[in-house]
């Protein structure tokens, strides 16, 4: 893990969640064109994709990563619905922007926020069957080695990433 790990338990311990970070991080790539052509490719409207209101976007030479979810059904015989859900964006209570601000001065980035909360998971389950679910073309739609889970009574969204090529934006 990183050196922000018992900074990160610490505020979690305070109510830091998901939402939280990944607001923060994702502010700077507010009118992105490939969060733009993301939701234009991925979301068909059924409810599969979710994006959070300032995805993070990774950029390189050809295209570039953009921060998502996707839903999982419930399947009671596999996965634990007693599991203790995420709080969504629209709860999160606490502003940690001042304390996410010292630390990414100090080196703390998204990647290492995402990682720090995946590992706390306990419900793989879900993670599992995203994978086989979403399984596309190779690097279209990938996860972290231990991505989120938001669950819900009905399932969960799992944290993903979703490739955009550079020409798929210019063909907006």
């Amino acid at each position: 893990m990183s050196d922000f790990e018992p900074q990160l338990s610490s505020l979690a311990s305070e109510g830091l969640r998901p939402c939280d970070f990944l607001d923060f991080f994702g502010k700077q790539y507010e009118g992105s064109p490939f969060i733009e052509a993301a939701e234009r490719l991925f979301d068909r409207g059924a409810g599969d994709f979710s994006f959070d209101s300032a995805p993070i976007v990774l950029a390189s030479e050809y295209g570039a990563y953009v921060s998502a979810w996707v839903w999982v059904e419930a399947d009671s015989d596999s996965i634990d619905c007693d599991a203790v859900p995420q709080i969504g964006s629209a709860q999160c209570q606490l502003n940690f922007r001042e304390q996410l601000r010292a630390m990414q001065e100090d080196g703390l980035t998204a990647q290492m926020c995402i990682d720090f909360f995946g590992l706390r998971e306990r419900n793989v389950d879900y993670v599992v069957t995203a994978r086989r679910q979403y399984a596309r073309g190779r690097g279209v739609i990938v996860f972290d080695a231990d991505p989120m889970v938001s669950e819900s009574e009905d399932g969960a969204y799992v944290s993903a990433w979703l490739w955009v090529w550079n020409r798929e934006v210019s063909a907006n």
